[in-house]
């Protein structure tokens, strides 16, 4: 699996914010681009649907299968 990069066209094209799991908290600092980093359990408070896999270019570019990435990881970490 190719790893994501969390760099200015990722970010361009993510669809994170507009998730319906998606918090407040999850706008602070260098969050976003969560099929590339992950880890966004901290700000995580419940799991109210996910558009990894409906709407999110940067899914299919990448080709990858695998959702929640703010909450289950990355897409090469979900792979491992």
């Amino acid at each position: 699996m190719v790893e994501v990069p969390k760099n200015e066209m990722t970010m361009i094209k993510c669809i994170c914010a507009s998730c319906p799991s998606y918090t407040k908290c999850m706008d602070s600092g260098d969050l976003g681009v969560f099929c590339s980093i992950g880890d966004a359990k901290k700000c995580l408070q419940d799991l109210e649907g996910c558009k990894c896999q409906e709407d999110c270019s940067v899914s299919s570019e990448f080709n990858f299968s695998s959702q929640y990435h703010c909450n289950e990881g990355s897409a090469s970490q979900q792979q491992k």
